[in-house]
């Protein structure tokens, strides 16, 4: 795996592409970069959620918990940065395209089975995802992210740095000179 494999604020989505030997590799899609992930797009999402401290059954778990048990349920990549994905289908479901919420701009009807989506920065994709179906992931997504802060909102501690840091700095130098 690369450090690329890494998902920032600007990562839009996860594709699935076949490389020439016929194995399930991502097409990673940033805003102003692309490359292939030898991962598939189920198990990059899942490297990342275990990279930032959750798994994707874990995302799965706490999605289900706030939502109630759906399918295809949106997930909590980051919550402090407010980093929500969707999949286009089941996860288990090799075409399945993996979505970031935050750089949706606009959608607009295919034909009955087939969604163009719009990316901020102008990009543009077609799904097989009907619009309905899109905009009730859309939804979801938009309803996890507003109930997981009214959850959470209670949990912000404020503190003063000139308190805390100066005692773990005295801490950390005890630390250090025994390292």
């Amino acid at each position: 795996m690369q450090n690329d494999d890494i998902m920032s604020g600007e990562t839009m989505l996860y594709m699935p592409e076949y490389d020439a030997y016929g194995n399930l590799c991502t097409r990673v899609i940033e805003r102003d970069y692309q490359y292939i992930s030898k991962l598939s797009p189920t198990k990059l999402m899942d490297y990342n959620l275990r990279y930032f401290g959750s798994s994707l059954r874990g995302a799965f778990d706490g999605s289900k918990m706030i939502l109630g048990k759906l399918n295809k349920n949106p997930i909590v990549v980051h919550e402090g940065s407010d980093i929500v994905w969707f999949p286009s289908k089941s996860p288990l479901h090799p075409e399945c395209i993996w979505l970031a919420v935050h750089h949706i701009e606009d959608y607009q009807v295919v034909d009955k089975k087939s969604t163009k989506i719009v990316f901020m920065n102008g990009k543009d994709i077609i799904v097989d995802l009907s619009v309905r179906s899109f905009e009730y992931r859309i939804q979801r997504a938009f309803l996890l992210k507003d109930k997981l802060e009214k959850r959470t909102k209670h949990l912000l501690v404020q503190h003063d740095r000139v308190k805390v840091y100066p005692r773990m700095a005295s801490h950390s130098s005890k630390y250090e000179d025994k390292a």
